[in-house]
């Protein structure tokens, strides 16, 4: 049973991120159920926006986050967001992170929902890559931080409403094991490998979300799930690959399928519309036309710098046959969760000692519909307001014995019946899960499809729970099942459409002094009014 100052769940760059800053308040262990290079963060293609030059301010970026919020973002967050963002980035230049330059300045991209060049890349389009394969090299060299990967965590140890450590599972080892602390940094991304097709790492399905529910926190505007307009589409390839929203930002045009500019007319931004508003077009499309896909066509712009800016982009799409300086087919897919752990200012969630951040986290700064590029750097600013707002908590000797008898609880199967379960009872399940999801809780929903995904959730749970404690599979889909749950149930509970949320038999907007975030709990669900939270 081991013991530190802090325990940060989670190896992309939110989890980094935290993890050395706290070191500089004392022992860290750093947990994660996959190696540091498989997360959200480490795919992100397009950059992090902060206002990097005098043309700009954070002003006009707060301006352009709550407008592609619809009405839900919570206007100080942002503000925290916007005015502490050039200072995360230049932290991040000190420590030595290398971002593109152009002329000797920063260069700058534009991306969908930007009023300015704003957004910082590295690599052209592996910014995610590179600023977590940084961030990892600093945390592996700090020696005041223990690496535990390949650790799948179970459960999350809370004693009165106060959490004290974690249980989890070494998948090496094939042993149960306890760490305990007096604060924990859940830091374990999203939700949107739940849905196919996706742009996530098929891990990404919301465990520290569920992890955080069933110990008792509060979950906040889970309904709010964004669907990326063009990820690359190939009946011949199962997974998702993103085309970022910067190949947008150059100026790529999206067609249909009699070579018409269809996002002409929808939205003064065109193609660079928020992408609620381009992926749901794109949807209607794709109805009407009985397509699976459109066209993203760059062949009116210079090859030769389109193959130079998005050399890992090209890359992919020479695999498939196509040529991204003409034109590649591109249709939505899940790209990123919108609500998650409700948390205040400082990252602290509804439980003492838990804090969360990046994805898993809701802030407030992406209301209902996440600008394209705050998330990375969102996961930076929180990350430091965690850093400096946690501070260590002795535990007493209690705890361990506690902590003993529900290690005891579980008596995990022999690998070879875990490995029957997961392929016979598990992956099928996943498998039909993430279509159901895709199907009646996607892009646009409707009260009776999204009754019938809770309905068919519900039955699900109910006969996996009893064998959590004998397969780690059965533990994990239930986590899957229970964020399912919460994404169905506070969709269905919103009858309104509102920024990542559509439903086809409430397509109007709720007017501003109605406007609501969605909050569920052990307890039930409820609805918070935003202008008396911001009052």
């Amino acid at each position: 049973m081991r013991m530190y100052d802090f325990i940060v769940v989670g190896g992309g760059l939110a989890g980094l991120y935290t993890a050395l800053f706290l070191a500089k308040k004392g022992k860290v262990a750093l947990v994660s159920n996959r190696s540091m290079e498989e997360s959200n963060s480490y795919m992100a293609q397009g950059g992090m926006a902060a206002v990097m030059t005098d043309e700009d301010s954070p002003a006009l970026h707060f301006r352009d986050t709550m407008e592609a919020g619809r009405g839900l973002c919570d206007s100080e967050a942002v503000k925290i967001l916007t005015e502490e963002a050039p200072e995360r980035i230049r932290e991040l230049i000190d420590l030595g992170m290398l971002f593109d330059m152009e002329s000797g300045h920063l260069a700058l991209a534009l991306e969908g929902g930007h009023h300015r060049k704003r957004i910082l890349h590295a690599g052209g389009d592996a910014t995610g890559r590179m600023l977590t394969s940084f961030m990892i090299e600093q945390v592996k060299s700090n020696d005041l931080i223990d690496l535990f990967l390949n650790h799948h965590v179970l459960k999350l140890l809370v004693d009165n409403d106060r959490v004290y450590g974690i249980i989890s599972y070494d998948i090496e080892s094939e042993e149960i094991e306890a760490c305990l602390s007096g604060t924990v940094i859940l830091a374990t991304g999203g939700a949107a490998a739940l849905y196919t097709p996706t742009t996530n790492p098929l891990q990404s399905t919301g465990d520290g979300i569920a992890m955080a529910y069933e110990a008792g926190a509060d979950i906040m505007d889970m309904e709010f799930v964004q669907f990326h307009p063009t990820a690359f589409y190939s009946a011949a390839s199962e997974s998702s690959f993103l085309i970022s929203e910067a190949v947008r930002g150059e100026g790529a045009h999206l067609l249909d399928a009699r070579g018409g500019r269809f996002m002409v007319g929808i939205h003064p931004l065109e193609e660079l519309a928020p992408r609620d508003v381009v992926a749901r077009e794109i949807f209607k499309v794709l109805e009407r036309e009985h397509s699976t896909h459109v066209i993203l066509s760059l062949k009116h712009l210079d090859p030769e710098y389109i193959l130079h800016r998005f050399p890992s982009i090209a890359k992919h799409c020479r695999k498939f046959g196509y040529d991204l300086g003409d034109q590649i087919p591109v249709a939505p897919a899940a790209h990123y969760t919108v609500g998650g752990i409700k948390v205040e200012l400082n990252g602290q969630t509804s439980l003492k000692g838990l804090y969360a951040v990046g994805e898993v986290s809701s802030t407030g700064v992406m209301g209902a519909n996440r600008l394209a590029s705050n998330s990375l750097v969102e996961c930076a600013v929180f990350a430091k307001r965690i850093a400096d707002a946690a501070c260590s908590r002795s535990l007493d000797d209690e705890f361990q014995a506690k902590t003993k008898e529900i290690i005891d609880a579980y008596s995990f199967a022999s690998p070879q019946e875990e490995a029957t379960w997961k392929e016979t009872v598990a992956k099928p399940l996943l498998s039909e899960l993430r279509m159901l999801m895709m199907r009646n809780v996607g892009i646009i929903r409707h009260h009776d499809q999204l009754s019938a995904a809770i309905s068919w959730i519900e039955e699900q749970m109910l006969l996996i729970a009893p064998h959590r404690s004998q397969f780690l599979s059965a533990n994990v889909m239930y986590m899957r099942l229970r964020v399912a749950w919460l994404i169905a149930r506070s969709a269905l509970e919103r009858c309104e459409s509102r920024g990542g949320h559509y439903r086809s038999d409430y397509p109007e907007t709720l007017s501003d002094d109605l406007a609501y975030r969605t909050e569920i709990n052990k307890c039930g669900i409820s609805k918070i009014l935003l202008h008396n939270e911001q009052s």
